[in-house]
């Protein structure tokens, strides 16, 4: 018998480095996409906050579930397998994004990202909506037509995230104005989570 020995592969700062930053491009487009949502269901689809706070729960634990490797129940390609079954085509939705709007909302504001980065923050977009789309149709039973315009409202939310004011340095919309638009309209923080006077 003899030994074997093996090398250890160490990664260089740098590449760990772009690694970590294009993970987190993934966090922030979910955490606005969160807010859109949210602000979507409420004002356009009449959700009362019950059931858009419910919504948000049961969307939470999908994202939790499809992070964890050992769950098998919720798998990228289950998800994208759900949407093609019920003929929902989520990649052609987020083609039809502009880059400068992606790079937005993955907090790029400078328009350059880690190279590699566009695929990742485009595969980030697509997550957000298969994790969004089954809870809506099966929980709210959302028609295909009610989620396509559900989609083209998210996309128009983007949009105004991107698009500053005339004269203004202010955008159209941003994650506090939605976060103020709930606590005038329900007296609840949904960033606490905590009843506001």
């Amino acid at each position: 018998m003899h030994s074997v020995q093996q090398r250890k592969r160490v990664i260089p700062s740098s590449v760990y480095k772009q690694e970590l930053a294009k993970c987190q491009l993934g966090d922030n487009i979910a955490n606005h996409m969160g807010y859109i949502f949210t602000a979507i269901l409420y004002d356009k689809f009449d959700m009362t906050f019950k059931q858009v706070t419910n919504f948000y729960s049961k969307t939470v634990e999908r994202r939790k579930s499809w992070q964890d490797d050992d769950d098998e129940a919720v798998t990228s390609e289950s998800m994208m397998a759900y949407c093609r079954k019920k003929k929902i085509d989520v990649v052609k939705w987020v083609k039809s994004i502009p880059m400068s709007q992606k790079l937005y909302m993955a907090d790029i504001k400078n328009g350059r990202a880690v190279l590699g980065a566009d695929r990742n923050i485009e595969s980030a977009l697509a997550s957000t909506m298969y994790l969004t789309i089954p809870t809506l149709k099966d929980s709210y039973r959302f028609s295909n037509a009610k989620i396509e315009e559900f989609m083209n409202w998210v996309a128009y939310y983007i949009d105004s995230y991107w698009r500053k004011q005339p004269k203004s340095k202010e955008h159209y919309l941003t994650d506090e104005i939605i976060r103020n638009q709930f606590i005038e309209d329900e007296h609840w923080d949904i960033v606490t989570g905590k009843a506001v006077k």
